[in-house]
Formats: structure tokens, sequence, C-alpha cells
């Protein structure tokens, strides 16, 4: 063998340990590199990078199973710029927005480097990868809309996530609180291998990545895992099995098997006591008396987070001082994307009866409170003047989230015979304007962030080269005769749309800037800024 010729380069080792790494001979590779090792010096062993091969090596041994490969369904090759398109899906978890040729140039964007976000199906939740002025590496950022429906700004992921390698094609399962990415570090078993991590809701935190193994990995590139729920399928892409410049498209059977908790986002609330805002909150399970969560509300706001077991009924016991503990038995069923939306309302009459109402929505739903989870209906107080008859704490919920019972009675009428034409009259868009302040004259006020302008190319050339690689609820034109522009997002606050800027630029849409349309003409932007300012001022 040539490696045993004492003519030999001594770097032989070195290429001949790469070898084997990459054919899943891992000891034989570690053999080599501690050869190479010995012969260049300890002091060496940093500048050809063999200590993270040879750890490399050793988690490829732990993490890699070749016999996992035959559950791969489909290969498709791809040029490197393209691969994206062949992830075929009806109902993804998610869609990653990206700028085909014409945008990127129009951007001065790079096409090797081009903007990504990956957003999620409940369209909630958006991740991007971009340089880190902290890290000076490629670190994942997330973007998340608040119970009002605006995006907040863009927030790094902690450093159990972003470690000292880039993190790149950041992608997630339905609600965004799974992660999925790509990383040279943590425990690669050779290049970007994929990892996943768990979002907790209630300490906002991440898990220790982990890394997914085969058939996902390989000793080579392998990034952008994206799955479906429904449809029980996956793509990932990997440099694996091709040449310099093509990537190959895997597609396998995937069935969602993580058991994510229940999350609850909740506010308390005393009706007649304002003020009263901190009281104990004890959870327990299915008739059973230990005890799942024991809290306190937030004694500034009310509010209080928790992630419970599972679906299940599970019993609220509030103590409140000057009043009497109540009790509220809740279900929570299966659902894909169990992430709730919780109000407890506590009141007590001139009379002296006291109230509980606690009221959940999923937080992919309309924001109205549902009678149906409502506590104790009074049949002797018809509060309602259409006909269905509300508590006293009900109609404090609903006086809270903004609701009248006309309006939940209209908005069912409404929903009975909604279509694509009258959207804009749904609960979660009454909602939402209600919640912006934008009402009255300026309703049909939204903000938009422009991603590119043409002149030279039809609409249907840019939109069909736009919609293979956006999300198309996110995405809409205008034409002026003059330019045919595209925009994201439908923004009823101007912060909201700031901070979807941000995000855009941050995520690589370089020349990203704010619009306003009201009633879907354009207008100027100041002037739609004073609108809402004037509106919430007369509120």
């Amino acid at each position: 063998m040539a490696i045993q010729n004492p003519k030999t380069p001594e770097d032989i080792y070195y290429y001949m340990g790469r070898a084997m790494h990459y054919t899943y001979r891992f000891d034989e590779a570690n053999q080599l590199f501690v050869e190479f090792n010995k012969i260049i010096g300890v002091k060496n062993a940093g500048r050809w990078g063999t200590p993270q091969l040879m750890e490399m090596c050793n988690n490829g041994k732990q993490y890699l199973d070749t016999t996992k490969l035959t559950s791969i369904k489909e290969r498709t090759e791809s040029a490197a710029y393209d691969f994206y398109n062949k992830y075929m899906f009806d109902n993804p978890n998610g869609k990653l927005l990206s700028m085909p040729d014409e945008i990127i140039k129009s951007a001065k964007a790079s096409k090797d480097d081009g903007p990504t976000i990956f957003l999620s199906a409940n369209g909630r939740v958006m991740y991007y990868s971009a340089t880190h002025e902290a890290t000076a590496s490629r670190d994942i950022f997330r973007v998340e809309k608040d119970l009002d429906g605006n995006w907040g700004e863009p927030i790094a992921l902690d450093k159990s996530v972003n470690g000292s390698q880039d993190e790149l094609f950041p992608t997630c399962n339905n609600d965004g609180r799974i992660l999925y990415f790509s990383s040279r570090g943590h425990s690669s078993t050779g290049g970007f291998d994929l990892f996943k991590s768990y979002y907790n809701t209630v300490t906002k935190t991440w898990s220790q990545p982990e890394n997914m193994g085969s058939p996902y990995n390989s000793p080579d590139d392998d990034f952008c895992f994206v799955a479906s729920t429904q449809e029980q399928k996956a793509y990932f892409t990997s440099q694996r099995e091709t040449a310099p410049g093509t990537f190959t498209v895997y597609a396998m059977s995937y069935a969602n098997t993580e058991d994510l908790p229940v999350a609850i986002n909740g506010k308390f609330n005393c009706v007649g006591q304002p003020d009263l805002k901190s009281v104990h909150l004890i959870i327990t399970r299915d008739g059973s008396q230990n005890i799942i969560a024991d809290l306190m509300t937030n004694e500034t706001n009310g509010a209080y987070a928790v992630e419970l077991p599972g679906p299940g009924t599970y019993s609220f016991r509030v103590e409140a001082p000057g009043f009497q503990p109540h009790t509220e038995d809740i279900r929570f069923g299966e659902f894909s994307d169990n992430i709730y939306v919780q109000d407890i309302f506590l009141s007590k009459s001139v009379s002296g009866m006291e109230d509980l109402a606690i009221a959940n929505r999923r937080l992919t739903e309309s924001g109205f409170v549902d009678e149906s989870l409502m506590a104790g209906i009074d049949d002797e107080n018809d509060l309602s003047t259409s006909g269905v008859k509300y508590s006293e704490a009900q109609m404090a919920a609903m006086k809270a989230s903004g609701y009248t019972p006309e309006m939940i009675a209209e908005a069912k009428e409404n929903a009975k015979n909604k279509n694509a034409n009258n959207a804009n009259t749904s609960i979660s868009n009454i909602m939402a304007m209600q919640q912006s302040g934008i009402q009255g004259s300026n309703e049909g006020l939204v903000f938009k962030v422009q991603i590119g302008a043409f002149r030279k190319h039809s609409r249907e050339i840019v939109t069909q080269r736009l919609e293979r690689k956006t999300d198309k609820t996110m995405l809409t034109s205008f034409d002026d005769l003059s330019w045919l522009r595209f925009f994201i997002g439908g923004e009823n606050t101007y912060s909201s749309a700031r901070n979807l800027r941000e995000t855009l630029i941050q995520a690589g849409f370089e020349d990203a800037f704010i619009v306003a349309f009201n009633k879907n003409k354009p207008m100027k932007l100041n002037q739609a800024i004073q609108l809402v300012a004037n509106s919430n001022d007369n509120d």
C-alpha cells in the first residue's frame, strides 16, 4: 500500500482518514488521524482540524446507522440553487420564503447567500439564519406574533442552539415549537448535520439540540429538513452521493411522534376589582390529587404561562383573596398544535354571588369568547339582546376581549356564509382591527413590506417565479401601470410592519421597506401612521 511506502507524503494519513470517515469506517479513520497527529505534532493538530474530525467520527459511531438508509423512498438530484423546489407537499409544516434570481438581483443580494425565512404552518412564528454581530457567525433568529397578531422583534436563540459554528436552514414543526436546523457544531457526525431542539413556552428556553441520526445525517453536509404532519412525509437535502454544485433531495415517510405538552398563555382578571391580579392557581389532572402545576399569576398584569403534560381533563383551582376557592374542569383534546390562550375571569355580583369563567381558544383560532367553554350560565339573567344567555362572568369576559353578544352573533352568522369575499368580516379580523385601534374610516388600512418591483417582466412570469418559493398567503402585488410591486404581510399596526421589515432585512431582503394601503389603494405612509394614531386617541 502507498501509505506504507516511506516516500509517501505524511499528509496521506490525513486524506486516507477523511476517506474512511466519508465511508462510515470511523474506527479506521480515527487510527489514521492519530498517526497523522504523531507526525505533525499536537500543536499543529488544530490547524488541520483533526481533533474535531475525530470527535465527528465518534459521533458517527453513536448516531449513524446505515441500515436505516433503506427507509428513504425517493432520491432526486437537483441544482444547488433549486433544491427546495423538489419538496412536493400539499400541507407542509411551514413554508420557505426565498427570492428567485430576479428579486435577488433587485435586492442586491448574493445568489449564493440568498435570503430565506421559514414561516410555521400556523403563520405565527418565523425563523431565519443571519450573521450575528455578537458571534461573527451565522446564528438563528426567531420572530413571533403576539396575541394581538402583531410581529415582535427578531430574537437570537440562546447559546444552547447558537454555538460557535454556523447554524443554517432553520425550519420547524407546524406550531413553531420544534426547531430543525443544520450545524457543523454540537454533536455533528461530519459537515453540516441536522438537529432538532424543543422550545419551552414557559421558560422561553431551548432544549439541548439532538442529533437526528440516520437516515437524515451522514459524514457529508445534510440540511433543510421539512415535514408534513398531515401527509406523514418529510424531505431533506444532502451533498452525499453528489458532485460539486449539485444536491440530492431525499423523501421518506415521517410520522411525527413528538408528544408536545399543552402550552397555555393566560391572564387572570377580577371583574369589579381590576387591581386584583395576583392569585394562586393550582392545576390537577383527570380527578387526581397530584398537582401538575402550582403557580401565582403576575401581580402587575395577571399573566401566567404553564405547560401541561398532554391532552386530558384538567381541574383549575383559583384561590383569590376575598373569594371562596373556585374550581373549573377544562378538557384539552388531541390537536397537532396544542397552544392555547386562556382567560380566567372571577366576579362577584352585588348580591354576593361569585362566579368563575375560564375561556380557552387555540392560538390558531379566532379570538372570540366561546360560550361553550364558559362556566355557569345564569338562566335568570338574560344579559344579551341576541337571544343567547350569558352569565355575569361571561359578559365580563366578552367586555374584556372587546366583544358584545351582538358582535358574536353577527360573526357567527357571517361564519355560516363566509367565503373568500367576506373574509374581512370574520371574527378574527374584527378582533384584529379592534385590538390595533383600526375602526371606522380606516378599517381597510394595512401596512405591508415591499420586497420587489419590476418593469420588464409580466405579472404572470414574476408571480409564478415568486410563488414557487414564497408563501402565497403572505404575498400580494400591486400594478400601478409603470411598476409591478410585490409585498409581504398585511399588518394592522405600523409597529408590526416595522418588526416584519427588520426581520426581512436581517434575513437578507436588504431593500425591504414599508408601504401603506387603504382599501387596497396605496396611500402615503405618514398619513397612514397619523390616521391610526388619531383613531387610537379617539378610543
